[in-house]
């Protein structure tokens, strides 16, 4: 709870954003037909998954302009430090860890911090990566505006490589239903 105040304090965006995608999340868990612990990992990822992002300046954060790649590196720290800040906390479920140190990783190896591919990637933070995406595109930002729930899911369905169809199908059918 502390986390996600100092969250909400240094830029209500992030927190925003972790409380729509832990919704999304939950949601499509119960579409996957997961049980209720795996749905609550899922929830309690989507809401832990940026806190990390409190420790990157707002500056940085809500940037108006490309970001310079010193900016990127410390954007694309947000991982470590949230894993960083819970493993003060052995409470916090494996799953949950996972979501964290891997919602940024996609099934080509593309993504990041470690560019995991795809048979490293469960199927909890495969649907963790189609939600953060997803509430990433659909989000106002100070540099773009927000995407349709359509156009979002349009435009990931390119994603072909990237991220679980399947998964995201499963997904689009929870939005539209």
């Amino acid at each position: 709870q502390e986390i996600l105040k100092a969250l909400r304090n240094h830029d209500n965006y992030s927190f925003v954003h972790s409380l729509r995608a832990a919704t999304l999340m939950a949601l499509a868990g119960s579409a996957m037909g997961l049980a209720l612990e795996e749905r609550l990992v899922l929830a309690a990822g989507g809401l832990m998954h940026d806190a990390g992002k409190m420790a990157i300046p707002v500056d940085v954060l809500n940037k108006v302009g490309p970001l310079t790649e010193h900016e990127w590196k410390l954007l694309r720290l947000h991982v470590d430090v949230t894993g960083q800040v819970l493993l003060r906390n052995s409470d916090i479920p494996r799953g949950v860890r996972m979501i964290i140190e891997q919602h940024h990783e996609r099934l080509d190896g593309s993504g990041y911090p470690k560019g995991l591919k795809s048979e490293g990637i469960n199927q909890l933070v495969r649907m963790a990566m189609i939600v953060d995406i997803f509430t990433a595109m659909t989000d106002r930002r100070p540099y773009r505006s927000a995407m349709t729930p359509e156009a979002a899911l349009k435009a990931m369905q390119e994603m072909t490589g990237q991220i679980d169809t399947g998964l995201l199908m499963l997904f689009r059918d929870v939005l539209l239903g």
